[in-house]
């Protein structure tokens, strides 16, 4: 397997005492008073803070009506039964601990409008996919490669004209809000959202970027970034070159069955930029363009607005610049579907089950592609903590390793 192209990144990690002393900096703007959560997207996955039954720590971190804190954490365990690299000892333990800051600058005394949120994140332990599976687009998208302690990301959002326009300026992950799929959000394979060897300025290595989110209507928004291409996730964003990438995304939100069932389509175009990245390595300009979709097919409770109880369909496809590949990225087209459902067992509402399939046309020689089949069962069994069995059968892992069968479990804890 080629590894992974980080070679570009130098990461500085900062130590654990920066990352509380940063927060604990920003903390200290207001006076103390209780805080309660607040949503919020964050890589590698969608979830929302659960105000009924508040987080043990984050009051702890901040305990300020201002600002809110969300610590959660993602432990997992798996084993590559079969093929790939090596299934001797191949049992492997990693976690990911976020720690999300949210201050409402509103509320302080200061004259500035909208909010700022820090990202904090440790990762521990290793992953299956360099010594075991040898797969290009990574079984997990909590693995970092090499264990990391940064501020991954930090930004200052705020919102014009009614609200209808949201500019967002700062260190941020590009699957944010471009190229994500809600339905594909539990999936744990990461090519189910962006895979780190995809080369774009995401997880674990975001990018300085300037982000406008513009609701043209009440079904499309438009959305454009532009982000420092070849950022240091490990630093404050930027890079040494004068390499950008440049997204637009317009997303169509409608619903079918007299609104019972919605959907979302999304098409978008991205344009790289050309520059020298090292002494000696120069990298051309590409452009390409996406296009991906959701549809609930049905909902157990279709008068109900609030209930996500039911079946739901997704798929992506993603030519990858057309008109060459990126030298720092190991795959080239790539296409992802499945299928989701919440409530499958009676009695356990909020669980969600899950079968999909992701497949990549890659520039290693051998077969030039692998695929992906994931399935899960991810329950909920308190307010704070899911489990989530998972299994994978990865067909030829980076064109040139043999089938590899991958069986484990994630814990997912709010703290």
């Amino acid at each position: 397997m080629l590894p992974r192209q980080r070679y570009l990144h130098h990461r500085f990690h900062l130590p654990a005492y920066g990352i509380l002393l940063l927060a604990g900096l920003i903390a200290s703007l207001v006076p103390r008073q209780q805080c309660a959560g607040e949503p919020l997207r964050s890589a590698p996955a969608v979830w929302t803070a659960d105000t009924s039954d508040p987080a043990l720590l984050g009051p702890l971190f901040c305990p300020h009506s201002a600002i809110t804190c969300d610590p959660i954490y993602y432990g997992e365990l798996f084993t590559n039964a079969r093929g790939g690299i090596a299934t001797k000892r191949a049992t492997r333990y990693q976690g990911l601990l976020d720690l999300l800051v949210t201050t409402d600058l509103e509320q302080l005394p200061i004259s500035l409008p909208g909010r700022f949120m820090l990202l904090a994140q440790n990762t521990h332990g290793r992953g299956l996919t360099d010594d075991f599976v040898g797969d290009t687009q990574v079984i997990s998208n909590i693995d970092s490669g090499d264990n990391i302690m940064q501020v991954s990301e930090y930004w200052w959002e705020f919102a014009l004209l009614d609200e209808n326009i949201t500019v967002r300026i700062g260190k941020q992950d590009l699957n944010t809000e471009f190229l994500v799929m809600d339905l594909a959000a539990d999936f744990i394979q990461s090519s189910f959202g962006l895979s780190p060897s995809a080369g774009f300025p995401s997880y674990p290595d975001p990018g300085m970027a300037a982000v406008l989110l513009a609701k043209l209507t009440d079904s499309v928004t438009l959305k454009v970034g532009f982000w420092d291409a070849l950022g240091n996730g490990g630093g404050w964003g930027f890079s040494d070159n004068d390499v950008t990438l440049s997204i637009l995304e317009m997303e169509y939100r409608y619903a079918l069955a007299d609104g019972e069932l919605p959907g979302t389509l999304d098409l978008g175009v991205g344009y790289q930029s050309e520059g020298d990245v090292t002494p000696g390595v120069s990298l051309s300009s590409g452009y390409g363009y996406y296009i991906q979709a959701e549809q609930l097919l049905f909902r157990e409770t279709p008068r109900q607005e609030e209930s996500v109880q039911g079946l739901g369909i997704f798929g992506a496809y993603f030519p990858r610049f057309a008109n060459g590949a990126i030298p720092i990225s190991s795959i080239d087209d790539a296409l992802v579907c499945g299928l989701v459902y919440t409530g499958l067992i009676s009695g356990r509402d909020e669980d969600v089950a899950g079968a999909g399939y992701a497949w990549a046309g890659l520039n290693q020689g051998g077969t030039n592609e692998e695929s992906a089949i994931e399935v899960f069962y991810k329950a909920k069994l308190t307010p704070r903590l899911t489990l989530q069995p998972d299994l994978q059968y990865i067909s030829t892992p980076s064109g040139i390793y043999s089938d590899s069968r991958v069986v484990g479990t994630r814990l997912e804890l709010r703290l």
